[in-house]
């Protein structure tokens, strides 16, 4: 990877490449503190080190061996549409997937595109924007303002994120739902493995239903 100044570009591409061109971004790193970033594998502070450029895109590929969804979270998913397309609505096995970062000007943060080809199914994207706030709290924004807080931690060297509650944002003030309304506690867990390779495992976990949804995948740069 060559650097210049605060630009980052992957190795055999050139500055300009809008698809490959990146930005340093300092957030993961101030958020969790020097030790637990010191703590992650490198491999993981590589990828959360750097973000998309105006026009740039980061993807990974990969298969999403399980894509599970109770019924009750089938019918999350189905409700959440309406607001946007935070959650897969098919369910699946060996499901490929391409995963994909670019900037969202209209949030200010970066958006994370999970493409997924279902076969028999029309290809369906899950979207979601993680931005850090002004206090360096990282929020997940779905759309129409609602949003889920999250702490990020380190883990064993692997990146954890775990939802803080889930909010709509209406004049500039903060709406706390019920947990009992939502879809239950999201913990996203970003586990390195060989080489360039990671695990992404999701699920989510409701106060009164138990888990409603759940999915595990391995990727690796596009």
């Amino acid at each position: 990877m060559k650097t210049a100044g605060r630009l980052v570009w992957t190795a055999g591409s050139r500055p300009g490449d809008g698809a490959a061109l990146l930005v340093y971004d300092g957030s993961y790193k101030a958020v969790l503190g020097n030790k637990a970033w010191r703590s992650l594998k490198p491999e993981i502070r590589s990828r959360f080190s750097v973000k998309p450029a105006a026009q740039g895109s980061i993807r990974y590929r990969g298969t999403m061996h399980r894509v599970e969804l109770s019924f009750m979270g089938w019918l999350f998913a189905q409700f959440c549409r309406l607001f946007g397309t935070p959650l897969a609505t098919a369910r699946g096995r060996d499901v490929p997937v391409v995963i994909e970062l670019v900037p969202d000007e209209r949030v200010g943060g970066t958006a994370w595109l999970r493409h997924y080809d279902f076969g028999d199914k029309r290809p369906f994207t899950v979207t979601s924007t993680k931005r850090f706030d002004v206090n360096g709290m990282l929020a997940e924004h779905i759309g129409h303002g609602f949003s889920m807080g999250l702490r990020v931690f380190e883990q064993r060297g692997d990146l954890i994120f775990v939802s803080l509650g889930y909010f709509f944002q209406v004049a500039g003030r903060r709406l706390r739902i019920p947990d009992w309304l939502t879809p239950g506690v999201t913990t996203v867990t970003h586990q390195q493995l060989h080489g360039k390779r990671f695990r992404f495992t999701l699920s989510v976990d409701h106060p009164l239903l138990g888990r409603t949804i759940y999915q595990r995948g391995e990727f690796q740069s596009d």
